[in-house]
Parts: structure tokens; C-alpha cells; sequence
């Protein structure tokens, strides 16, 4: 008998047939013994939904009163999932996340978890039955509700896999597994049997939707196995994401896109020192930290005998206005000039020890050359080399890198 936590995602529990399906998939796995845990999402759009509710009352809707209001699509999910399963004839209990004992820090919109309380969830399993619990949000020490951001559904699915010491974490979605590829636009794309924690953190925070980068960074550090599976195909084993020494040595893993990412170019003509123009671009990353903004493709111009100096960095779309507001609310003595640039995307290619193998970087310029895709910026690391591309070339891009690269081959010498 194996502890598992499921968690499903809202297109798994988009309708009232699509909520009986996932029910089934529960009620299965407990009646072959295991002990199972579930987590559910809001139902198909509901997030959306809400959010567009609230900009009808406000264009900036306070971040706790919007908190308020996303975490019932989450308490709507988990009493008819809990229904559906007692309707199976499984016994089944549902908790909100404050119930649960998710405690997180006192942070609006993208609270982090600082203590999982499972001890009601684990009264309930000792009483035969299954908890469900509705992921995306938790409470803080003084009792004010809070949401985890999106994706927040598979935090919440790990952190409670590591508080319960579960044997597995199934992530349930509408893919089958994690790919090489987009497979709605890239054919050639295969499914990954297994990837290591690091390869499937790099492709969750580039754009794969398969899986939220902050849980992956928690089962990694828990070294918690996890499996993306497709509900709809529930005797599939899909995508083992695992320690590194349990993974092929992948030439490729994989290559995304992200096609929300927005580009900032900030120039400054400041006649002080330059320690005061550094000061400037040093407040602007702690508060963007602050506010749980990543900036990604960082890139300063510079010269010494220049009175001039470009900032260039990009980050997601939906952070534009709070960036924009920080800049020109900066105290840069001198001129200054923000430009934005929104018709970018970002391609990233995710290969371990990528610098020890530059082949790979330049049959992707060779590639992109041939079909006459222009690249604007590029940022490197050990795991992914990023290009960032006009958005209209996209698809095009992804699908000519894939088929240069090979994605998923493991017979690297």
C-alpha cells in the first residue's frame, strides 16, 4: 500500500462529468489499497472568470479582497469532487486550505508556504477516509487568507506529499506527460518517461504548463517523486520527475516557449557618480523581489567614459504596470526614457551542462539563420540557453530548434 497525494487540474474538473471522471480515478486508487490524498483546482476558467468579475468593480482591485474572491473557486472544486467520490461510495471529507493547516507568510497574490499543519488531514486518513482539500491557498499565522499564485494547486499538492512523508505526488492534467515539446503545434514532439528535478524546474519556469516551478523546487527538495499524468488516461504512467541519477543523460530535454514575456529597456543619462546610477538599478531588483517579480535576459550597457548607461531585462506580462511604476518612480537624477516592447517571445532550450557543449548553441543559430528568424537577445546558463525573438515567428522557431535539436535523445558520448 503506497500514501499518495493527486492533484487535479482545472481542465481535469472543468464540468460536472469532467469532476465524476477524477472522482473515479480517487475512488479507484483507494480501492487498490492505496492511501490517498487529493488536491483540486477551480474549475476550468473560474480563475479567469473572477479576476474579470473583479476588474468590472476595479481596473486594480485590492490583492486581499482579490484573494477573497479567487479562493472560492477553489472551495466550489473541492465539495463537488467530495461529493462525487461519496456519491462512488468512497468516504470523503473536504478542508479549505486554512483547515488543512497550509500556513503561509503574510503576502498577498503569491504567498509562499511556511508550515504545513497536517494533523486534521491525518486524523481523516486514520478514520478511512479521503481528505480533498482545495489547492491555490492557505492562511497566515494571524488568520488572513492568501492565495499561492497560479499554478499554486501543485504547491500546495507537494508541500502536503512532503509534510505527510507520501510516497508519490501525482500531478493529473489534460497531457499525458511532460514533452519535448509544445505538442499542439510541435508534431515531432516525444514524451519523456522520466526528468530530473533540475531539467523539469528549468522547463516549468521557461513556459512548459505542465507543472508549477515552485513545486517542482519543493520536490526536489524533499526528493519526492512525481508523476504528470492525464486524467483522461489514468493507467498511463506519463512522466516520472526524479533525481538526476535516476534520468538518461538527455542531449536536449526539451524546448519551450513563453509568449507572455514583455521587454523593458530603461536608459539613463546621469551626470553624478556611477555608484548613484547602480543604486538606482539595485532598488529596482529588490523591488521587484519583493514583489515576486522575475526578471529574466538581465543585460546592462555601459561605458565607462559615457554619461549613458541601458538597462535591458524582461519579465511576464502581467507584471508591466507595477514595473513601470517602480521605474519612473526611481530618484535618477538626469534624463530618462522606459521603452516596452510587448511583440517579443522567449524560446529556451534545456540541456544539462549546456556550457560544456557548444555544438548545441550553434546548430540553433544555424537553425534560426536558414529560416531567417531574427534573434534580439540571448541569456545562457548551465541548464537553458534563451532567445528572445519577435512573437510573430514563435511556432516557426520552436518547431525548427526541436527538429535540429532532437529533443529527448540520450546517447551522448
Amino acid at each position: 500500500m503506497a500514501k499518495i497525494v493527486q492533484k487535479f487540474g482545472g481542465t481535469s474538473v472543468a464540468d460536472i462529468d469532467h469532476v465524476r471522471h477524477a472522482a473515479q480515478v480517487v475512488v479507484n486508487a483507494a480501492n487498490q489499497g492505496d492511501e490517498v490524498l487529493t488536491v483540486v483546482s477551480a474549475m476550468g476558467k473560474t480563475t479567469d472568470q473572477l479576476i474579470a468579475l473583479a476588474e468590472k468593480i476595479s481596473p486594480m482591485p485590492a490583492v486581499r479582497e482579490l484573494d477573497m474572491l479567487l479562493a472560492t473557486g477553489e472551495q466550489q472544486s473541492v465539495a463537488l469532487m467530495t461529493m462525487a467520490i461519496q456519491q462512488l461510495g468512497g468516504q470523503a471529507r473536504s478542508f479549505t486550505g486554512a483547515q488543512a493547516g497550509i500556513i503561509t507568510e503574510s503576502k498577498h497574490g503569491c504567498a509562499k508556504i511556511e508550515e504545513v499543519r497536517p494533523s486534521e488531514l491525518q486524523a481523516c486518513m486514520n478514520r478511512g477516509e479521503i481528505p480533498v482539500l482545495a489547492g491555490f491557498q492557505g492562511v497566515t499565522a494571524n488568520q488572513e487568507l492568501t492565495t499561492l499564485g497560479r499554478g499554486g494547486s501543485d504547491t500546495t499538492a507537494v508541500a502536503l506529499a512532503n509534510a505527510i512523508g507520501a510516497d508519490r505526488c501525482d500531478i493529473y492534467t489534460d497531457v499525458d506527460g511532460v514533452y519535448t515539446g509544445d505538442p499542439h503545434f510541435v508534431n515531432q514532439a516525444s514524451k519523456l518517461a522520466t526528468i530530473s528535478y533540475e531539467e523539469m524546474f528549468e522547463m516549468a519556469s521557461t513556459g512548459a504548463k505542465v507543472m508549477n516551478d515552485r513545486a517542482v523546487s519543493l520536490a526536489r527538495e524533499g526528493q519526492l517523486p512525481v508523476r504528470v499524468r492525464s486524467t483522461f488516461k489514468p493507467h498511463d504512467q506519463g512522466t516520472l520527475i526524479t533525481g538526476e541519477q535516476d534520468v538518461p543523460d538527455y542531449s536536449v530535454c526539451g524546448v519551450t516557449l513563453d509568449a507572455n514575456q514583455i521587454w523593458f529597456s530603461w536608459q539613463m543619462v546621469v551626470n553624478n557618480e556611477q555608484e548613484k546610477k547602480l543604486d538606482s538599478i539595485a532598488s529596482l531588483f529588490l523591488r521587484l523581489n519583493e514583489l515576486n517579480i522575475n526578471a529574466d535576459m538581465i543585460m546592462l550597457l555601459a561605458r565607462e567614459d559615457e554619461p549613458m548607461q541601458e538597462l535591458v531585462f524582461t519579465v511576464d506580462k502581467s507584471a508591466r504596470s507595477k514595473v513601470q511604476s517602480i521605474i519612473q518612480s526611481s530618484q535618477v537624477s538626469g534624463e530618462s526614457k522606459i521603452s516596452i516592447d510587448d511583440r517579443l517571445a522567449r524560446i529556451s532550450v534545456i540541456s544539462r551542462r549546456l556550457n560544456h557543449h557548444p555544438e548545441i548553441v550553434a546548430s540553433v543559430f544555424d537553425a534560426l539563420n536558414h529560416v531567417d528568424i531574427p534573434v534580439q537577445m540571448v541569456a545562457t546558463s548551465d541548464m537553458r540557453f534563451s532567445l528572445l525573438i519577435p512573437k510573430a515567428h514563435a511556432e516557426k522557431a520552436v518547431q525548427t530548434i526541436h527538429g535540429h535539436c532532437n529533443p529527448g535523445f540520450y546517447g551522448r558520448e
